[in-house]
């Protein structure tokens, strides 16, 4: 009897030790990694248990009976992979819908919520100089006229104003434009890699990966480009027809794919493709992707502009991509770019009429030394681009990267932009459109 209770002593003693010692202590349980805190210390594991019903990751319990839980690190929420089963990719923990259902999509919540609106971006102080204000070479429609205004207002994150004295409200601006204006050399097939700040409206978009591993758990499908606060502009097929299933994620601001941890990570709420638009079919490849949130704009991250005519923009056509860089090659982690021309009549020639054709489409190539330049699977919504003649550092989304032949054969098919210039203006930005036109009629 005496030893008896002697080892029920021992043993309360030794759970008592053993617990409060848990606590505070690293921890790797269920694939989340942290430290081991009371589940009242944890809101992670408190918005587990009450908004989404799941069970949080246990360390033990302490010498009151209160649930020790495995909290994750908060700065590792950017992070994908770690946080596989709970994080995914998104900022939150959450990925967001554009519903307001509640549900799971297999282990992983999904919390909808309602679109907040946007609050206007603070302006710049009234002692800045003020920007270029540009005019077109040709103004003809009304929605030319909205896009190059919001074109012309871009210019602020890349030419910025800064105080030029600290001691006095003087302020100055300073140009942090990454694109080297001063080459003309051919540079993804073929392609060199781009610069920092180069394409500051360049997005790669992904998938889930429904493949269990460590350490990669988005798989990327094409890119695209920034043209507003919340939206970007890629191929319909890119969220039809990939083999991953939907789209929901969006990298920006960085040059390697893989390091998301170098830009920011986004979650695609909406695919918006063009009504027209038929999987399978070659016509009217064009979408938009709506971000969970409003992206912040500076000299790493800025959107793009639409096009407007051709006598406002050079000649020369670049494309950029994270795609496969020769024919069976693996797709590049950093972003490559080249330099290409239009060439309606080698596609007249390579395609039939229907499925190549010049009012809806783009032909472009490049080839020199023997060198061709196109693009190849990967990088599919990606943008064709032209350097504005009368304003610096801004490209001009001419086409979308949709269809060609195989990598490398020296040309490639795009959905002309300017086309679709009503529709993507009423999608991204439809009450100030509406303001706008009443404004101006």
């Amino acid at each position: 009897m005496c030893v008896f209770r002697y080892c029920v002593v021992f043993f309360i003693t030794f759970q008592y030790i053993l617990c409060k010692n848990i606590t505070g202590q690293p921890c790797n349980e269920d694939g989340i990694t942290g430290i081991c805190k009371s589940i009242f210390q944890c809101p992670y594991a408190l918005n587990l248990v009450k908004v989404d019903e799941k069970k949080p990751p246990t360390c033990g319990f302490d010498s009151d009976g209160v649930k020790v839980v495995c909290c994750p690190s908060q700065n590792l929420l950017y992070r994908t992979g770690t946080f596989k089963e709970y994080f995914k990719g998104s900022n939150d923990g959450v990925i967001r819908s554009s519903d307001l259902t509640c549900r799971y999509e297999g282990k992983q919540p999904l919390l909808c919520c309602k679109n907040t609106p946007d609050l206007p971006e603070a302006p710049e102080p009234k002692q800045c100089p003020p920007l270029p204000k540009p005019k077109l070479a040709k103004t003809e429609t009304k929605y030319q006229q909205f896009a190059w205004r919001k074109c012309v207002n871009y210019q602020r994150y890349f030419n910025k104003c800064i105080s030029a004295d600290e001691y006095t409200s003087s302020f100055e601006r300073i140009n942090t434009c990454g694109i080297d204006t001063n080459s003309s050399q051919f540079r993804i097939y073929g392609g060199i890699p781009a610069l920092p700040r180069e394409f500051p409206h360049m997005a790669v978009v992904g998938c889930h990966n429904a493949i269990y591993t460590d350490d990669v758990d988005i798989i990327w499908v094409g890119g695209g480009s920034l043209i507003s606060e919340r939206f970007i502009l890629t191929a319909a097929h890119v969220i039809a027809e990939n083999r991953h299933g939907r789209v929901r994620y969006a990298l920006l601001g960085t040059l390697n794919k893989t390091d998301t941890r170098s830009g920011i990570l986004y979650n695609v709420v909406r695919a918006i493709p063009h009504k027209l638009y038929e999987k399978g079919e070659k016509h009217h490849d064009i979408a938009l992707l709506e971000l969970n949130e409003r992206v912040k704009f500076n000299e790493f991250i800025r959107p793009a502009c639409l096009p407007l005519t051709t006598s406002d923009v050079v000649n020369e056509r670049i494309i950029a991509g994270w795609g496969e860089t020769g024919e069976d090659v693996k797709g590049s982690e950093v972003l490559l770019r080249a330099t290409i021309w239009e060439n309606e009549d080698l596609c007249g020639q390579k395609f039939d009429r229907s499925y190549y054709q010049p009012d809806t489409m783009i032909c472009a190539s490049g080839s020199v030394a023997s060198l061709s330049r196109d693009t190849c699977k990967g990088d599919s919504g990606g943008p064709l681009m032209a350097l504005f003649k009368n304003l610096s550092c801004s490209y001009s989304i001419e086409g979308i990267v949709s269809y060609g032949p195989r990598c490398g054969k020296n040309v490639g098919v795009y959905t002309r932009v300017s086309l679709f210039l009503d529709w993507i203006i009423e999608n991204v930005w439809p009450y100030e459109w509406k303001t706008y036109k009443e404004l101006t009629d």
